[in-house]
């Protein structure tokens, strides 16, 4: 099996640390994956707008980053409060700067941004190109720190007509009230116009499949990659029109980067189905050419060459992330104690979590 660096990797489920800490090692050997890089998302968007706030993500992803070390890379997430949206511009864009200075200091190697998600940037309003964020880009650019985007959803998702029920039941679906998938896009193609330098990856090809142009656009920034994360599944639209992607995954086989969704699953029936759907998935699609399904979906495989499969698997985000930072322990021990003490975590295991890790560093 070929090895990977899998530069999409969260611990979402509410699953207790110590416990996912053995299930992620049990899933990372039977994929392969022999280097991973955690992204915190310490905030989501519910469909109704509002804002959903975990307050233990980046301290639980900074910790998985010193139990997996020295393979592992943490990015972390800005944090925002419920109440942010009606806070003064000059505040919030302070607030920014501080958690970024603060998180490069404890040991985090980049940022995740879940801002341009369709239901995350309902609730926080301000577009991704804000001047909120100038002080917070800026500082990334001239630190060269990377970010890890997610922008957008499926184009599918907003033509209800087009969903299934499950997608619908997840909230999925976008009406009239959330900004549409092309406005999502040029916020962010104006975000890296305005910084040229910040080294700035859309997760899940930017879900830019279904137009080659947006995804040469992009790319047409010199610090601009992806990740192949699936997603949709949209990645799907690559294989149907591989004549035109074939000379671009060629052109630009310097700007992609693996990934996959990686969780520590559930260890319930359906736990091997669950943690290699998507890695699967991905191998299919790039190493065979025999015929598959997924979602749903037949495809044949493309067997890129492997000398493409070695970028896209490991060198490029080796190279793009070098050595791992050295974690500030002392930053997470305070961290852990301060999150300890927040009344009304709506967190699953936060409390036993921090104590976990308080006693484990």
């Amino acid at each position: 099996m070929e090895k990977v660096f899998d530069m999409h990797v969260h611990h979402l489920f509410d699953i207790p640390m110590k416990e996912s800490i053995d299930i992620f090692k049990e899933e990372f050997a039977a994929t392969g994956t022999y280097k991973y890089t955690f992204l915190s998302v310490p905030n989501e968007g519910n469909p109704d707008g509002t804002l959903l706030f975990k307050e233990a993500q980046n301290v639980k992803v900074l910790y998985l980053k010193k139990i997996f070390s020295p393979n592992s890379y943490a990015y972390a997430g800005l944090e925002h409060s419920l109440e942010e949206v009606d806070r003064d511009d000059e505040e919030v864009s302070k607030n920014y700067l501080r958690q970024a200075e603060c998180y490069m200091n404890a040991g985090f190697d980049g940022m995740k941004m879940l801002e341009g998600y369709p239901a995350m940037r309902k609730a926080m309003k301000r577009p991704l190109d804000h001047n909120v964020y100038d002080r917070y880009y800026s500082f990334l650019e001239e630190n060269g720190i990377p970010v890890t985007m997610h922008v957008a959803n499926p184009v599918e998702y907003w033509d209800i007509s087009k969903l299934d029920e499950w997608t619908i039941k997840k909230g999925r679906a976008c009406d009239e009230t959330f900004p549409k998938k092309n406005e999502l896009t040029e916020e962010v193609m104006r975000v890296v116009k305005k910084h040229p330098k910040l080294r700035l990856t859309l997760a899940h090809f930017g879900f830019m499949t279904y137009d080659i142009e947006d995804a040469k656009r992009w790319l047409s920034y010199e610090n601009t990659m992806f990740d192949i994360t699936p997603g949709g599944e949209q990645l799907l639209n690559i294989r149907k029109d591989w004549e035109k992607w074939q000379d671009f995954f060629i052109q630009y086989s310097d700007r992609i980067m693996y990934g996959t969704d990686f969780y520590a699953f559930p260890k319930d029936d359906k736990w091997e189905k669950s943690f290699t759907r998507r890695p699967k998935f991905v191998r299919q699609l790039l190493e065979t050419d025999g015929e598959h399904e997924y979602v749903g979906v037949k495809f044949v495989g493309l067997k890129i060459e492997k000398e493409l499969r070695d970028k896209i698997y490991r060198l490029n985000a080796e190279r793009e992330l070098g050595s791992p930072k050295t974690v500030n322990i002392g930053w997470l021990s305070k961290e852990a104690e301060r999150v300890l003490n927040i009344p009304d975590k709506k967190e699953a295991y936060a409390d036993s979590d921090m104590r976990y890790i308080l006693d484990n560093l």
